[in-house]
C-alpha cells in the first residue's frame, strides 16, 4: 500500500498511527488503495466485488478519522468464521499467525499501523482485524478509527 505524502502520525495509548484527517482525503484512500485490497478478497473468496453490497455503499460513504473504544467495535461472525478447505485456508487461524507478528513489531520496532476502518450504523470492523486483534492482546482502550457513515439520500 503506498503511503500518501505528507501522512502525518500519530500516538494513542503507545501505538503509532499513519493518520489521514482530511475526510476527502480519507474518502480518497478508502475508495482507491483499500477497495482494491477489498475487491481481491471478494475474489479470493470466490465472490464477484461488482455485487459485493459492501463495495456498493464505498462511494455513498462520509469517512472521519475518530477515537474508539476497542471494546465498542463489532467483529463480522461471517469473517471470523470463514474457512475454504479445499485451499486450507482457516481464517481465524490465520488471524493468530498475522495477530503474533504485528504485536512483535510494535513492541520491538514500533511499527506504525494505519488506523481501523468501521462501519458508522453498526460499529462493525470491516479493516483492521489483524491489527484490531493485536490492541486488544496489548490490552489497549481506544484506537484511531476510520468511520464511514452513508450519506442522507437525495429526493
Amino acid at each position: 500500500m503506498k503511503r500518501f505524502s505528507g501522512t502525518p502520525i500519530r500516538r494513542l495509548e503507545g501505538i503509532t498511527y499513519w493518520v489521514i484527517e482530511d475526510p476527502d482525503g480519507i474518502y480518497d484512500f478508502i475508495n482507491t488503495e483499500i477497495r482494491k485490497e477489498w475487491e481481491v478478497d471478494a475474489e479470493f473468496e470466490r465472490r464477484d466485488p461488482r455485487r459485493d453490497q459492501w463495495l456498493n455503499t464505498l462511494s455513498n460513504r462520509r469517512w472521519t478519522l475518530e477515537i474508539l473504544k476497542t471494546s465498542r467495535i463489532q467483529l463480522n461472525p461471517a469473517i471470523m468464521k470463514y474457512s475454504d478447505m479445499k485451499r486450507n485456508y482457516v481464517f481465524s487461524k490465520e488471524l493468530a499467525k498475522r495477530t503474533a507478528e504485528l504485536r512483535q513489531g510494535i513492541e520491538t520496532y514500533a511499527m506504525v499501523i494505519w488506523p481501523l476502518i468501521v462501519r458508522m450504523e453498526d460499529r462493525v470492523l470491516v479493516d483492521g482485524y489483524c491489527r484490531y486483534t493485536t490492541l486488544k492482546a496489548m490490552n489497549i482502550k481506544r484506537t484511531y478509527a476510520y468511520v464511514g457513515s452513508l450519506k442522507p439520500q437525495s429526493t
